[in-house]
């Protein structure tokens, strides 16, 4: 009948919708039935979902079709690169995968440590200064609105601070707002430093951009709960890149961005404390304690594994287990697989923030090859340390 007459525009939107769905779905006619789609060249999240539904079969052929498929601006991505690489090295092909694993492995990020692990390259973790000159610094401090909104902070009022920072900051070109990033280092405004350098696309500044405020602390915390320091703070530097009295839309609070209901839950059943109040939780003592017990809280109830504890910090531990796959995938492809993309990125973020911290802390870096073990469907089969537990450890 005609009320089931749809345009070509309404058939193509319902196709897409589809493709999205059946991205986790383990029915072959499902997957059958997204080749049988053809995205166009704007359709970036159906090309997506076709490349992750294939993923998720380790269907490597597939893979490589479907990347080829997608517009250049997409495919010639790092992370679209790093899989095509990963399906060539699968199917055989090793030298042209291992060619563009090198190009990937340049890039300090996700998918340049990965694909660095892959042909055993060095991570690219090069430390290099904003280049500021004294003379540029001094004439950016002396701005008034600087100093009110430096002053400002020192009286730690600071929503007028960051207020008149915004006005101190506006218009600014590249080598001023480095000059003000610089500054805001300099009177530990960590949070400005970063956001302010981040506007002028300078990233090589890895003092600034991943600072090591209240190292004291997270020590202490990570101590206590036998979780590893530099991943306390890649999940701070993520949550709330150290705005200390950072307030989400969804009501979480301070350094490590706490729901209150999840702040009272871990303070009564790991701290043995008192349940904080509201106020309590922009205090970065209250606030590291709480968020490092319940990371390490999520690692203990995740079979260990910390790739799946970080997946539930930011989306909750139900979720996570809803997202468990069908059987056994290597953990970058569930990585991939996560179906909300404001949580794979920040999964991918604090994997990256992890590796970069380990450096700022005069360490040798763990490779992320060692950090993500296999996800298995079933929590009982991840044995110590995350990794999938042998048939005899199993059994025991």
């Amino acid at each position: 009948s005609a009320q089931f007459d749809f345009s070509d525009a309404e058939k193509r939107r319902t196709e897409h919708y589809i493709a999205r769905r059946l991205v986790r779905e383990p029915d072959n006619d499902a997957y059958a039935f997204l080749g049988t789609i053809t995205p166009g060249e704007k359709d970036e999240e159906v090309h997506e979902a076709r490349v992750r539904a294939a993923l998720m079969r380790e269907d490597w052929p597939q893979v490589v079709e479907w990347i080829d498929a997608m517009p250049a601006a997409q495919r010639n991505g790092f992370d679209w690169q790093y899989w095509r690489a990963r399906a060539l090295e699968a199917t055989g092909k090793v030298d042209e995968a291992h060619t563009i694993y090198a190009v990937v492995a340049r890039d300090r990020g996700y998918y340049g440590f990965l694909a660095a692990d892959r042909i055993a390259a060095e991570y690219h973790l090069a430390h290099a200064p904003t280049p500021v000159g004294a003379e540029l610094l001094e004439r950016v401090a002396s701005i008034d609105a600087v100093r009110r909104a430096r002053e400002l902070f020192a009286l730690d009022r600071s929503i007028d601070a960051r207020r008149e920072w915004r006005v101190a900051t506006q218009g600014m070109d590249v080598k001023h707002l480095q000059a003000a990033a610089k500054l805001a280092e300099q009177y530990g405004w960590h949070d400005r430093a970063i956001f302010t350098l981040a506007k002028t696309g300078y990233w090589d500044d890895l003092e600034l951009r991943f600072p090591l405020q209240h190292a004291d602390l997270v020590e202490q915390n990570a101590e206590r709960h036998g979780i590893d320091n530099a991943w306390i703070f890649a999940v701070m530097r993520q949550e709330s890149a150290f705005m200390r009295n950072a307030h989400s839309h969804a009501g979480a609070i301070g350094l490590m961005q706490l729901m209150p209901a999840t702040a009272r839950s871990v303070a009564r059943q790991i701290l043995k404390r008192q349940p904080p109040r509201r106020s309590e939780l922009l205090d970065p003592d209250t606030n590291i304690a709480l968020g490092s017990a319940y990371l390490s809280q999520m690692k203990g109830r995740l079979g260990d594994s910390a790739v799946l504890a970080t997946a539930a910090y930011n989306a909750g531990p139900h979720r996570v287990t809803r997202w468990l796959p069908p059987h056994t995938l290597p953990a970058d492809i569930w990585i991939e697989l996560v179906p909300f993309n404001e949580t794979r990125g920040y999964l991918q973020r604090v994997l990256t923030y992890t590796v970069i911290y380990e450096k700022r802390m005069g360490r040798n870096p763990t490779r992320l090859q060692d950090r993500l073990h296999p996800v298995p469907p079933d929590l009982s089969r991840l044995g110590a340390a995350g990794k999938p537990a042998s048939s005899s450890d199993a059994a025991g």
